[in-house]
């Protein structure tokens, strides 16, 4: 089911993908507001976005992120 989860949201595009995550915070986190979804948060995730493109060798798997952050807090 993961793997089936996660090719179907890569799929999905930048909006899709914050209405997925507007949708499902709540049940996440029960005092999430929808502040989150704004326009400059879509333009500064789309910034990012597009530097990631330009640029993926600087990325790191999900799992490298965990294992060098996950520690901290």
């Amino acid at each position: 089911m993961k793997a089936e989860l996660e090719k179907e949201l890569s799929a999905l595009s930048l909006e899709e993908k914050n209405e997925v995550f507007t949708f499902l915070m709540p049940f996440v986190t029960p005092d999430f507001e929808e502040e989150a979804d704004s326009t400059e948060l879509i333009e500064e995730l789309e910034r990012r976005l597009d530097s990631d493109k330009k640029n993926p060798e600087a990325a790191i798997s999900f799992e490298e992120f965990n294992e060098r952050w996950a520690h901290i807090g």
